[in-house]
């Protein structure tokens, strides 16, 4: 009998496709509760999460600002293939705690918005809610 490991998923096919590449990527971030915005071009893709964090792909790999400088002061990026963007998101997370922690929403947006914490809900300018979660009884 051979041993097998029963918590690993299959790995995703790669199709060098950094569209296919980041739209995968920003379900996953969507799936933590993490907005995020597409643009692609010709041949990259980006992802764009916070201040400071965003992530570009070439279709095989997805890279980001992990944060970190080398001791020559360049930044120094991480790296994740696209073959895996479950695990990559759960990093970008990581990342977008830190950030988010640091640069909080400015005072005049949250009192535009009526920001309540982690309410990802849409408002309107006057500060009525325009959808209500429906909540299960």
């Amino acid at each position: 009998m051979t041993d097998t490991l029963v918590w690993r998923r299959p790995a995703e096919p790669v199709t060098n496709d950094p569209l296919y590449a980041a739209v995968r990527l920003a379900e996953e971030l969507r799936n933590l509760e993490i907005p995020a915005d597409i643009h692609h071009g010709v041949g990259i893709a980006l992802v764009s999460v916070w201040i400071d964090l965003v992530v570009w792909t070439n279709g095989v790999s997805y890279h980001w600002w992990s944060g970190k400088t080398s001791a020559r002061g360049r930044r120094r990026y991480a790296y994740s293939p696209v073959n895996d963007p479950l695990t990559a998101a759960r990093r970008v997370a990581v990342r977008y705690a830190d950030l988010r922690g640091g640069h909080p929403l400015s005072e005049m947006v949250e009192e535009t918005q009526c920001v309540l914490p982690n309410d990802r809900r849409p408002v309107d300018l006057r500060g009525r809610r325009l959808a209500s979660p429906v909540w299960p009884e």
